[in-house]
């Protein structure tokens, strides 16, 4: 009689607990907090105001993946650069998540841990390229200790309170210097996939094949000579945006920007608003001029996706890094056909193309998406 009450009382308390925990989750969304209700764009930002990125990192190549691509933003005293790096580690013998700040001398763990070295060449790393640019680039390393289930409320948290306009966060696949798929991390492409969906900012995502084109260790972080970008304009707010970080690049006058537009071979009623946004953020690139004399501005007429995905293919070994949006109309013709093979939706159809395991280059890849405002 008493075994039949001990385990009626446990399964109450069992149910119970579980009841508690679903109604507060329904009640309580972390994640309204951080809701973007306001404008935490790139689009929206001053032509010299600071930016302020988030850069989310797992591994030390992540780092060097992402400070090769903030090399390229060559940022001034006049056009400063802020970076917040958080080195995501899955929460391990711990009773609570814990986010670390290591400007306060804080450790994650012992410096001999595998942890604990990993942390300590992030922040190397990232010190590093802060004293390459003193002045001009300030850095805040964090580390966010929680288990993989819930890291994408660390990212979207801190993002939050730092007032990031950008959260930059490292593609789930990484290859070998042959081309060789090595990781396929999909804990990972979760945290990202929900981070896309709940950041209170803009967000890429970055495909780095550095390995294939042999420039993979710490000390090849300064860029030293041309950088080669593509921009795909195809229209809407995450092209834009993607359009904006890519202008903001080239002021740099080794970076040689090229922005591809496709223009529909169809006569189609477009949205007038859209179009006239577009054309204004298309303004400045269009026109030659000594400001931008290393932006060169080209069109190609497209009928359906087909032909948008064998001009990007072309652009695989043109250049070393390829910027686009990553979201477009269900009904674009350029992204026709293509949605239904997509592997990885979160890169958007273009993107997922050109992360491909099928491409041999070294260019790397940034799918960029414009923060989601909400106003309920």
């Amino acid at each position: 009689m008493e075994n039949s009450f001990l385990s009626l009382l446990i399964v109450s308390v069992l149910l119970t607990g579980t009841i508690v925990q679903l109604v507060v989750s329904n009640i309580y969304d972390p994640s309204r907090k951080y809701a973007g209700y306001q404008k935490r764009n790139i689009l929206h930002l001053e032509r010299n105001a600071e930016l302020r990125v988030l850069s989310c990192v797992l591994r030390q190549d992540d780092a060097l993946a992402a400070i090769k691509l903030l090399e390229a933003y060559n940022p001034s005293k006049e056009s400063p650069l802020s970076v917040h790096v958080l080195h995501l580690e899955e929460l391990v013998g711990r009773a609570t998540p814990l986010i670390i700040d290591h400007q306060l001398g804080q450790k994650s763990s012992s410096n001999s841990s595998p942890s604990g070295l990993r942390a300590q060449h992030i922040i190397d790393v990232f010190n590093y390229y802060k004293h390459q640019n003193l002045g001009s680039v300030s850095v805040q390393v964090f580390t966010a200790v929680s288990p993989f289930l819930f890291m994408h409320d660390d990212v979207c948290s801190l993002a939050f309170d730092k007032s990031a306009s950008l959260v930059l966060l490292p593609f789930h696949r990484k290859w070998s210097a042959k081309g060789n798929l090595i990781l396929d991390d999909t804990i990972l492409r979760s945290i990202n996939c929900q981070v896309l969906e709940k950041a209170p900012c803009s967000v890429g995502i970055l495909v780095d094949r550095r390995k294939m084109c042999g420039s993979s260790s710490a000390s090849n972080i300064s860029m030293r000579s041309v950088f080669r970008m593509a921009m795909l304009f195809m229209g809407g707010d995450d092209d834009r945006e993607a359009l904006v970080l890519s202008k903001r690049m080239a002021r740099s006058p080794l970076v040689h920007l090229s922005v591809v537009r496709l223009v529909s071979k169809e006569a189609k009623l477009e949205d007038r608003w859209e179009r006239m946004l577009d054309a204004e953020t298309l303004k400045e690139v269009q026109i030659r001029s000594p400001l931008n004399a290393n932006i060169t501005y080209l069109e190609h007429k497209v009928k359906e996706g087909p032909e948008t995905a064998q001009i990007a293919r072309s652009m695989e070994n043109k250049f070393d890094l390829i910027i686009l949006g990553r979201r477009h109309k269900i009904d674009s013709p350029f992204t026709t056909g293509l949605t239904e093979w997509s592997e990885f939706p979160e890169l958007g159809p273009i993107g997922d193309l050109l992360a491909s395991s099928d491409i041999q280059s070294g260019v790397s890849v940034l799918v960029v998406q414009q923060q989601q405002l909400q106003c309920d």
